[in-house]
């Protein structure tokens, strides 16, 4: 779930208040009150109310150039560049110079060095190297785990309804495909090789053959046999007439699977042996959640909302807070998270560039302290999306498709469509 459908997600932090229910929600009541301002002509209090925003959120691109354009539109230049300075120091790139907003900077140096700047931080950083082509352009790769005791990756297919099978030398085979009418394109895959099984999350959606609108917010994970490819249990999300996927999904040691719902925006856990699932973040808690991640200590679930950042659940109280970040880091977008040690790896594919960081965090794992680029707008990443780290490397998918999803949720696949890919790309620990 990317393409038009995410592009919409990330307007929802300057056009959207949360529920009422989601976590903190006072950055969306700052910019109420500044809408409220410009549509009665306050200048003033609107832009108190951006900043105020801004200052909640630690830094976002899209308040940032919304300030600058609101301090350039009244005539301040000083303050215009002082936010474009912010945005160019997330080393995201922008087409600053065509908005007439900024028309009264365009022949100014100073502005023009730092469009200069932003496109330049834009550049190509190409460590990742395509390693294994996963052979169909019509797969609409999603997640990628691996299974070490057969020595291979299991990729999922959201069109085509099935998960392939990838050995070292790049062979594909056919593990599990959709039976039945309660199982659509599958999404997160968690490998649990203790116990022998394979998680896989399905949703009812357009972008996967065959689908039908009877079917639409259905979504559910089912257990696989590793071994073997077969079906064990499947357990449904309760429909409530809206639309839900169950997009993402973690393992714990003991067995337990947490998940989230990039369509709904809650949290869910399943039990080892469970009937049901739990919530521990309901729905509309978050604008998408995406790949959650459980600290060493599991009490703890990182989990990094699109539109947003990474928040921090408390598993023990439920209690919902927001990762403290430096202000240069544009954390939104966030597909793919991963944790090696005190470090994440996040695959972003929200803003331009598409990229593959890494974040630094504290000992205790409570706050963002540093972040660089891995890989950025290199020749296979496409649109990348999910990861998994097996020794020294990560391996992600680049290619993945989901630029050629239409505003229809439909994928498109003209002749000549690159191959999703999987590729390689060494970790310095």
């Amino acid at each position: 779930m990317r393409a038009v459908a995410l592009a919409l997600l990330l307007a929802v932090v300057l056009l959207t208040p949360p529920p009422a229910r989601a976590a903190e929600p006072d950055w969306a009541v700052a910019l109420s009150h500044a809408r409220e301002a410009l549509a009665r002509g306050d200048s003033a209090a609107a832009r108190a109310g951006y900043v105020r925003a801004d200052s909640i959120l630690g830094g976002h691109p899209n308040l940032l150039v919304r300030l600058a354009a609101f301090a350039a539109h009244h005539g301040d230049r000083d303050e215009a560049l002082g936010w474009l300075r912010q945005f160019a120091a997330m080393g995201l790139d922008r087409a600053i110079e065509r908005d007439t907003s900024f028309a009264s900077l365009a022949g100014d140096t100073a502005f023009t060095g730092l469009v200069g700047r932003i496109h330049a931080a834009a550049a190509p950083v190409a460590r990742a190297k395509p390693a294994i082509e996963l052979g169909d352009a019509a797969l609409l790769t999603e997640d990628v785990v691996w299974d070490a005791p057969r020595q291979r990756f299991l990729v999922s297919s959201i069109h085509l309804r099935k998960v392939v099978a990838v050995d070292a030398r790049g062979t594909l085979t056919e593990f599990a495909h959709a039976e039945g009418d309660s199982v659509w394109g599958f999404y997160a895959l968690a490998c649990d090789t203790t116990r022998g099984v394979l998680w896989a999350t399905t949703a009812a959606s357009p972008t996967s053959e065959g689908y039908l609108a009877a079917d639409s917010g259905r979504t559910a994970v089912i257990a696989y046999d590793l071994a073997r490819g077969r079906p064990l249990r499947r357990v449904e999300l309760p429909r409530d007439g809206a639309r839900h996927v169950l997009g993402d999904v973690t393992l714990a040691p003991d067995g337990t699977l947490y998940l989230t719902e990039s369509l709904g925006g809650g949290v869910y856990r399943l039990a080892p042996g469970g009937a049901r699932l739990d919530t521990i973040a309901p729905s509309g808690t978050f604008g998408s959640p995406q790949t959650p991640v459980l600290t060493p200590d599991r009490r703890r679930l990182l989990v990094p909302d699109y539109p947003r950042g990474i928040a921090v659940i408390e598993l023990s109280t439920r209690e919902v807070r927001w990762l403290p970040k430096p202000r240069s880091l544009a954390s939104l977008g966030i597909d793919g998270l991963y944790r090696v040690e005190h470090r994440l790896i996040a695959i972003q594919n929200g803003p331009v560039p598409h990229r593959v960081l890494e974040l630094t965090l504290d000992s205790g794992l409570t706050r963002i302290e540093s972040w660089r680029v891995l890989d950025q707008a290199s020749e296979r990443l496409g649109e990348p999306n999910h990861g998994v780290i097996v020794g020294n490397d990560f391996w992600l998918i680049g290619d993945s498709g989901w630029d050629r999803v239409s505003e229809h949720d439909e994928l498109v696949t003209p002749a000549g469509t690159e191959l999703p890919v999987l590729l390689r790309l060494p970790l310095v620990r």
